[in-house]
């Protein structure tokens, strides 16, 4: 009966203050990872204005990725656009851009989500451990916190449906019994 608890008070869990970016998104996919799509669906995020997010308030560019089919990338900076490639291999995504081929893994993407982890370790170079993007039109004036807030709420969701199927089957049981005796 551990699991009951638990489903009942996912919808009462509220994120903690982060002190980045990729703090958040650490704690926040240690809930939601289960919920991620795959890159070999590929058409969960190609062709759509992925809204690059981070956490430094010096970063007020406009910039937009988008993957398309046939491997044809282009990063949009403030309606300016810049093409390179992309394609699926050495088991993530190869991004080749600006003279530069880069491999990341997979973090999380569903429809509103596309988050991935360059491969190594960024953060002993002092860079981010993620490149987050959300889609443009629920990116659109919002901050980081908001929308980790946003993402965490698909594992909130999801455990409000568990809690119904839950106690629907507690209910049946009981009615079951019952009839039973």
């Amino acid at each position: 009966m551990s699991l009951l608890p638990t489903i009942f008070n996912a919808t009462q869990l509220e994120l903690p203050r982060f002190k980045d970016l990729d703090e958040g998104v650490d704690h926040v996919l240690g809930y939601v990872k289960d919920y991620s799509d795959g890159l070999d669906e590929a058409e969960v995020y190609i062709g759509k204005r992925w809204k690059e997010v981070r956490d430094d308030v010096n970063f007020q560019e406009n910039v937009l990725h988008v993957f398309q089919q046939g491997g044809t990338y282009l990063r949009i900076l403030e309606g300016d656009i810049s093409a390179g490639s992309w394609e699926l291999n050495l088991g993530g995504l190869v991004l080749k851009f600006a003279g530069k081929h880069e491999l990341y893994e997979l973090a999380f993407v569903n429809d509103d989500f596309f988050i991935l982890k360059k491969h190594g370790d960024q953060l002993s170079k002092g860079h981010k451990k993620y490149f987050f993007m959300a889609r443009e039109n629920l990116a659109r004036g919002k901050e980081w916190t908001d929308l980790l807030e946003i993402l965490f709420s698909l594992y909130k969701e999801n455990s409000n449906y568990l809690a119904v199927v839950f106690l629907v089957v507690i209910v049946g049981a009981i009615i079951l019994f019952f009839s039973l005796f």
